[in-house]
């Protein structure tokens, strides 16, 4: 298939093209470089889009909202209309739309709840992709992964964040601003390998992608440090964000039943891989 993929110089993009291009297809991308996808409809030919392109930062989406909002609603529409001009179908991927959990697992019938400017911008996007659906019969997956790491990805994460403290020789200890919270981390591969599932099918419908279990950030910490045979204290700062959510993972039968996907890689052999692909320091070894 011809599949244009948006954002493909992201974290994401930049595992999932190999992987589109090694399953067979005409994978081509879309980036900032080609134009504002807010304002430029993309000038392709495709059979399938995947949608990533975004602005992703919690803490500045409540510092500039407007942006987020054109950036995320405006950009997607545009591909939405792209999509129905072209007879293409959507993979939409969206996030941090669950807000504080009523229920664990969280599943996709859960009821969505904006936290911050971001996630509302992707629940209104995800709006607009299901009036585009039901209005324009494009065909519509819209995917949710929880926290996503792995090589690559940027040091505004909080994986990479801490592997930064775990791995300078400069720093005595670990500082997070609290170690209680818990979170499903899913490793890069097997995201993508659910991304390239619903190329292949053409599956339609709303999937969460997780672990389907939580892991809370001490625990992280410490798991770090072992795999990269340090040995740091952590020191919690106990500064919690406000309405902070204790924990938080997925339920993931839906994608298992319908695509036959589940998550294959655990937490300590997803974070021994990025330790292993972390850059070295300039005149490291």
């Amino acid at each position: 298939m011809k599949i244009l993929v948006t954002g493909a110089q992201g974290f994401v993009g930049s595992h999932l093209m190999p992987r589109l291009r090694a399953l067979g297809h005409d994978a081509a991308g879309f980036d900032i470089e080609q134009g504002d996808l807010a304002r430029t409809m993309p000038d392709a030919d495709a059979d399938a889009v995947i949608h990533l392109a975004a602005r992703s930062s919690v803490v500045e989406s409540w510092n500039d909202p407007p942006s987020f909002y054109e950036a995320n609603v405006l950009g997607t529409a545009r591909i939405l209309e792209f999509c129905r001009r072209r007879g293409a179908r959507l993979v939409f991927v969206s996030s941090y739309v669950y807000g504080r959990p009523r229920y664990l697992p969280v599943d996709e019938d859960h009821p969505l709840e904006a936290f911050n400017p971001y996630g509302h911008s992707k629940i209104l996007a995800e709006e607009a992709a299901r009036y585009y659906s039901r209005a324009f019969g494009v065909p519509l997956a819209i995917v949710r992964p929880f926290n996503l790491y792995g090589p690559g990805q940027s040091r505004q994460f909080l994986v990479p964040t801490l592997i930064e403290q775990v791995l300078d020789p400069a720093r005595p200890s670990i500082e997070v601003m609290d170690a209680r919270p818990r979170r499903d981390f899913l490793f890069i591969d097997d995201f993508i390998d659910l991304l390239a599932r619903l190329a292949d099918t053409g599956k339609q419908g709303v999937f969460n992608a997780g672990s389907g279990a939580s892991t809370s950030i001490g625990e992280l910490v410490r798991l770090l440090c072992e795999l990269a045979g340090v040995d740091k204290m952590l020191v919690d700062l106990g500064k919690p964000r406000a309405e902070e959510v204790l924990d938080m993972y997925a339920a993931v039968g839906r994608a298992r039943a319908e695509l036959g996907w589940q998550p294959r890689t655990p937490l300590r052999e997803g974070l021994a891989q990025t330790l292993a692909q972390w850059p070295k320091p300039v005149g490291g070894q």
